[in-house]
């Protein structure tokens, strides 16, 4: 799974083809970090004004609720102008997916959660991420979003779910994160309506936006990030060394530190979490060989060193996966977001 993450990753053809190309994208980049934009997150990763308009899609009745499929109109639209026309030819992105497990009446709390790359099947996530326990045994309303490029949003040009983002399409990739936050934040505000505390939890991509969201919006009470990098760009690099993409690149101009800075506004290093200490939980795989210690490290610290917990296994073959859900309902539990347990 390495290896094919290495093929899909670091051999895609890169978008630009010349130094003056590369210049052209990094100088993009660069407006992105503007000084009112960096002091002012909310300028680019804005939450909707008002509440978008929910369309229910499905509903089915299951154990003590319901599973339900909303879509609704993405407010995302696009911050450089000179992504306009290939972001409209890019159908399905649009319209946002937002799968939710409801009890009937409210829980006490609510948790959103986000896939990794490549994915974005309902049926696939909610055993990753243990959704029965989550929704039973925590007693928590579930959300679960997809993102941008991914399985129902994947445009007709991709040839599978998430081809297109994250790649080495430098505008592309800060363009698709920024769309997400946007879409995350009008979630929020959804969920919030309905529930009286809300946390997000994601893994690998998932984690790694989840990690910037918390970054971004005070409504989130409790934040989880597994096996997130804090730097997107700096894996990349990382796992290119010796791929003939990064060598071509290297050949126009690019470096790490350019790189590292062009995506540096979607990075939770770039931004101070806003999620309370004690409500953030960070998790590693302990074989993991993808988002490698350092990774997990270098946020774990720019969090300020929070509850951090580890389980068995490797960034796919996730063995001791649920331990991460027990070590998130002490939290809960401890910080009063669900009712201690007694007896």
């Amino acid at each position: 799974m390495f290896r094919a993450l290495r093929r899909v990753f670091l051999r895609q053809e890169l978008p630009v083809r010349s130094v003056a190309e590369l210049d052209r994208d990094l100088e993009a980049s660069e407006r992105y970090l503007a000084p009112e934009n960096l002091s002012d997150p909310d300028r680019l990763f804005p939450a909707a004004p008002a509440r978008p308009l929910l369309r229910l899609h499905r509903r089915r009745a299951i154990a003590g609720g319901d599973l339900l499929h909303y879509t609704f109109a993405s407010p995302y639209e696009p911050v450089e102008r000179a992504y306009e026309d290939e972001y409209r030819g890019y159908d399905g992105l649009s319209t946002v997916h937002l799968h939710a497990w409801l009890h009937r009446s409210p829980a006490p709390a609510s948790i959103l959660l986000l896939h990794g790359w490549g994915v974005g099947d309902r049926r696939v996530h909610a055993l990753e991420f243990n959704v029965r326990t989550l929704f039973h045994r925590l007693g928590l309303d579930v959300y679960f979003y997809v993102a941008p490029f991914h399985g129902p949003r994947r445009p007709a040009s991709a040839r599978f779910s998430g081809e297109l983002h994250p790649s080495v399409h430098i505008i592309r990739t800060n363009e698709a994160f920024i769309q997400t936050i946007r879409e995350l934040r009008a979630a929020i505000g959804l969920i919030r309506a309905r529930s009286p505390a809300l946390g997000v939890m994601g893994s690998s991509l998932g984690g790694y936006t989840a990690a910037l969201l918390a970054s971004l919006d005070d409504r989130l009470d409790f934040a989880a990030p597994i096996i997130a990098p804090a730097s997107l760009a700096a894996l990349f690099w990382e796992h290119g060394v010796g791929e003939a993409r990064m060598a071509e690149a290297q050949r126009l101009g690019l470096t790490r530190e350019r790189f590292i800075r062009a995506w540096s506004i979607h990075s939770p290093l770039t931004h101070t979490p806003k999620v309370p200490w004690s409500r953030r939980l960070i998790v590693a795989a302990s074989d993991d060989a993808l988002v490698t210690p350092p990774h997990v490290e270098a946020l774990w610290q720019h969090w300020g060193r929070p509850r951090r917990f580890e389980f068995t296994g490797g960034h796919i073959l996730q063995v001791g996966r649920r331990r991460y859900i027990d070590e998130l309902e002490r939290l809960l539990r401890a910080e009063g977001v669900l009712p201690a347990l007694h007896g």
